[in-house]
C-alpha cells in the first residue's frame, strides 16, 4: 500500500516542503490489509497522561520495551494494536516511530495525544482528526502530510452521537516547543481550518512516510486558543523532557501566577485524553 508523494514549489511559501498524500481510498482498504496479513494498528503517543486514558479504553495489554521506549500490545475486536510510548518532542517522536516500525510493521500508524487550539471554534476537550500536518520553524510553516480523512470524520461524528465534544477535522501543527499562539496565527494562511499546536505529530508522519506506511493524526484539545501558556517546556521538564516535578515546583516558585492555569490545563486534559481515548477506540473498531 503506497502513498503518493509530491512536492510543493518553493513559489508557495509560506507552504514549502516535502508532504505525503493519503487518499481515502487506502483507508478503505485498510481492513482487508489487517485482516488478510494480520498486520496490527500502531499507536505513537507521547506522554504517560496520554497513554492511561487510551489503555483504560483499549482493556488489557502486555507490557514491554523497545530500547528505552515503553511498548503495549492490546488485541480489541480480534485487531493487534502496538502503541509505544515517545516521550515528548519531534526527535523522540520520530525515533519511537522508527522503532516502532522495524518491531511490528503496522498496517498504519496514528498519532494520538492533546494539543492546543490556535484559533476560536475549538473548545477544550474536542477532537481533532488531521487532514493535514504542518512543522512550525522560525518564521517558516512546512507542509508534511495530507490526508482525505472526510469519510472517517464523518463516520466517527455519526457512531458517536452521545458526546459532549466535537469531532472536525483540521491541521495539526508541530513545533519544537511552546509558542505563543498570536505569533502562530499570524503565520498561518486563512485557509487553514481548525489549527492544534503540538510537538510531536509532523516526526511521527515523515518516519511513516519513509516507509510508505498510511499515518493519521488525532488531537485533542487541552487548551482554547485564549489560552497563552505562561511557562516554557525547559522549566518544567528535565533533559529527557520528561515532566520534573522539582522543576515545576521551582517554576511555581518563581512564577506564581501559573499554578492557577498549572491545575486549570491538569484538569482539563483529563477531559480532552478522556475524549481521545472515545474517538480512537471507535477508530480502530472502524479499520
Amino acid at each position: 500500500m503506497k502513498w503518493d508523494t509530491v512536492r510543493t514549489s518553493a513559489n508557495e511559501l509560506p507552504l514549502a516542503g516535502f508532504f505525503a498524500r493519503v487518499p481515502d481510498t487506502t483507508f478503505s482498504r485498510l481492513s482487508e490489509v489487517i485482516r488478510m496479513e494480520g498486520k496490527s494498528i500502531g499507536l505513537v503517543v507521547a506522554m504517560p497522561e496520554e497513554v492511561r486514558p487510551i489503555a483504560r479504553k483499549l482493556g488489557r495489554y502486555r507490557k514491554e520495551r523497545i530500547g528505552r521506549f515503553p511498548f503495549y500490545r492490546f488485541t480489541r475486536d480480534g485487531r493487534e494494536i502496538d502503541l509505544i510510548q515517545s516521550g515528548m518532542g519531534m526527535e523522540r517522536a520520530g525515533a519511537a516511530t522508527t522503532a516502532l516500525i522495524g518491531a511490528a510493521r503496522p498496517a498504519i500508524i496514528i498519532s494520538a495525544g492533546l494539543g492546543g487550539g490556535v484559533r476560536n471554534g475549538l473548545a477544550t476537550g474536542d477532537v481533532v482528526m488531521g487532514n493535514r500536518v504542518m512543522t512550525l520553524s522560525g518564521n517558516s510553516v512546512d507542509d508534511i502530510t495530507v490526508v482525505d480523512n472526510t469519510h472517517l470524520v464523518r463516520n466517527m461524528a455519526e457512531s458517536l452521537t452521545v458526546r459532549d465534544f466535537t469531532i472536525l477535522d483540521g491541521c495539526i501543527l508541530t513545533s519544537r516547543g511552546i509558542l505563543r499562539k498570536k505569533e502562530v496565527r499570524r503565520l498561518l494562511p486563512e485557509e487553514i481550518r481548525n489549527p492544534v499546536l503540538d510537538m510531536e505529530t509532523s516526526a511521527v508522519a515523515e518516519a511513516a512516510s519513509r516507509e510508505a506506511i498510511p499515518f493519521l493524526a488525532l488531537r485533542a484539545v487541552s487548551d482554547a486558543a485564549d489560552e497563552e501558556i505562561l511557562f516554557s517546556i525547559e522549566e518544567i521538564t528535565d533533559r529527557d523532557l520528561n515532566i520534573s516535578i522539582p522543576g515545576v515546583i521551582v517554576a511555581i516558585l518563581r512564577n506564581p501566577r501559573i499554578l492557577p492555569q498549572m491545575i486549570r490545563l491538569a484538569r482539563n486534559a483529563k477531559t480532552a485524553g478522556n475524549n481521545l481515548a472515545i474517538v480512537l477506540e471507535r477508530l480502530i473498531r472502524s479499520l
